[in-house]
């Protein structure tokens, strides 16, 4: 079947800007190397809400609970706004934006955002091969310098990033294969090709993902069946490029990253297992109310826990516990609750009719559990380009589910499905659009700032005034308070340490704030603090305990390992 003539509206470019671009953008920034990446991925959606066009009229089934979710989500995240954690919250707020706006536009939206993840899909697979066989050529401008040997890590610089944009494209791929938008033997070719690239990222969350392509093509017999053979065999094709690229390494030397894992004997878990304990224990201590929205890495690093990973973790690598940690079983139980019912009001989507091949419902239904795999092992919605396109594809899952009176009524169906939109709807979908590109040209220009800070041009101003201009930061001050109170001379108020101790402690952040804790005269929560330093077993930080040693005669307080009676709210600044 030949594919139906397809054009390309002006506006359809900012699907492009909104998912493709971001994962293409290969300049990296300090210290966010996904910073450009993160905003560029803003000002897309920005324009994609300003250009869109079409929303539907009406009531739509699965939309107030989705939103219902997502504002209650925001309104835990407006509590962090004093500790300088502002850009959670402008994400969230944005991504209901986009919510709303795609529930409004139906399926409209589907074929600009599928063919946008093909491109920059089978550009991940150009960076890939690139980043793993010719590292050489990867200039930090159009494809990123490797620095993980042995495997690719894509533009994103995150292997498991790289292999979560893949499944999304090869997803929305196969959605153009079943809408007849491509015909089978490009689509079959690219989406073996992306399965290749997420061999060579070496990315076990993307190795398990493909269970969920066996799964959609076994369950959806609405799939072309050359399509659904394609999508069955993945996991085959992943397997067959794993072993081809092991192969290679031996017989160039070289590295092949997921083979050499196998051969160690380390965490198969990379210390998920132990923080996932260390997690359930604290919202066994917080079980109602939780530690607070953003505050996990305060509340874990300030608690007890003799069998700590060494690594600092500032996410629990697992979003329903994550959301339960932080914000209490109630209010979790809630945010899913909601999400549960919006996708259960939404089913219509997944009833795709014969006489509807390019209806979108099972494949943004299948993308979104692609993003839900990856968040039980990791944290991918705390990034705009994934969080967005997943705030997307749930609109068009609750927007394109005809309603219950439409699946009898023809006339009703029909009603649904008009393309109407209010003034007021066109007003707040544009006014958001406004104020997202505003917010990503504000971004960055902050974080240049911080920029300065951490990767001074030559003639840049001394250290100090540069950390003095990034403390003004509304976004990112946090970063130049964490220069202030680290570097000498060093800022000794304890206000200071409040903005970065609620981002991520570090050996040096630890340590400075230890010393901040002695100078106010507050020994024991000093004390407190070492101890929890100590438990982390970390090489870079056994210099500060040199001196604890049984030929020492004279003990500094930081050796003493008698347990103070405090606990992590006691070390708030």
């Amino acid at each position: 079947m030949p594919p139906a003539a397809t054009q390309f509206p002006a506006r359809d470019v900012s699907a492009f800007l909104a998912v493709a671009l971001p994962l293409l953008l290969a300049r990296s920034a300090v210290p966010d190397s996904v910073f450009y990446n993160q905003v560029a991925a803003c000002a897309g959606w920005a324009l994609w809400l300003l250009l869109g066009r079409g929303a539907g009229a009406g009531r739509i089934a699965g939309l107030e609970p989705a939103v219902a979710a997502l504002a209650l989500c925001l309104a835990f995240a407006g509590v962090g706004l004093d500790r300088g954690q502002a850009a959670p919250a402008l994400l969230l707020a944005a991504a209901l934006a986009v919510l709303v706006a795609s529930a409004r536009r139906g399926s409209g939206s589907t074929e600009a955002m599928a063919w946008a993840w093909l491109v920059g899909g089978l550009a991940c697979v150009v960076v890939a091969l690139l980043q793993y066989f010719a590292p050489s050529l990867a200039d930090g401008w159009l494809v990123a310098v490797n620095g993980s040997p042995g495997r690719a890590i894509g533009n994103l610089r995150q292997p498991n990033h790289l292999a979560t944009a893949l499944l999304c494209a090869i997803v929305m791929t196969a959605w153009l294969w079943h809408a007849g938008r491509l015909r089978s033997i490009g689509a079959g070719a690219a989406i073996v090709a992306m399965v290749l690239a997420v061999a060579l990222s070496a990315s076990r969350t993307g190795a398990l993902s493909l269970g969920v392509l066996l799964l959609w093509a076994l369950l959806d017999r609405s799939l072309p069946r050359a399509a659904r053979w394609t999508l069955a065999l993945t996991p085959l094709a992943y397997l067959l490029f794993w072993g081809a690229l092991a192969e290679y390494a031996l017989w160039q030397q070289a590295h092949f990253y997921a083979a050499e894992r196998l051969q160690s004997s380390g965490d198969i878990s990379s210390s998920r297992f132990a923080i996932w304990r260390n997690a359930l224990s604290l919202v066994a201590q917080n079980p109602w109310t939780g530690v607070g929205w953003g505050n996990f890495n305060f509340a874990w690093t300030f608690t007890p826990f003799p069998d700590r990973p060494v690594a600092f973790f500032d996410h629990t690598h697992n979003l329903p516990l994550q959301l339960a940690v932080e914000i209490g079983v109630p209010a979790t139980a809630a945010v899913l609750g909601l999400l549960a019912w919006a996708l259960w009001r939404a089913r219509g989507a997944l009833r795709v009719d014969a006489q509807a091949p390019g209806h979108p419902g099972r494949a943004v239904f299948v993308m979104l559990v692609v993003l839900a795999v990856h968040s039980l092992l990791e944290y991918p919605l705390w990034y705009a380009y994934f969080l967005l396109p997943a705030a997307w594809a749930l609109g068009v899952l609750v927007g394109s589910a005809a309603p219950a009176s439409a699946a009898t009524d023809p006339r009703a169906r029909a009603t649904a499905q008009a393309p109407a939109r209010s003034a007021g709807e066109a007003w707040a979908s544009g006014l958001a659009g406004v104020l997202m590109l505003a917010g990503a040209v504000y971004a960055t220009w902050d974080h240049l700032r911080i920029e300065a800070i951490y990767a001074p041009a030559p003639g840049a101003p001394p250290l100090g005034l540069r950390i003095a201009e990034g403390r003004s930061s509304l976004l990112f001050g946090h970063h130049a308070d964490y220069a202030a109170v680290t570097n000498p001379p060093r800022d000794p108020a304890i206000s200071s340490f409040r903005r970065p101790l609620h981002q991520l402690v570090d050996v040096r952040l630890l340590i400075a704030y230890i010393e901040a804790l002695r100078a106010e005269g507050r020994t024991d929560a000093a004390l407190y603090a070492a101890q929890r330093l100590r438990e982390f077993r970390r090489d870079d930080a056994q210099a500060y305990f040199a001196a604890c040693t049984p030929q020492n005669p004279a003990l500094p307080f930081q050796c003493e390992t008698k347990p103070v009676a405090l606990n992590w709210r006691d070390l708030e600044p």
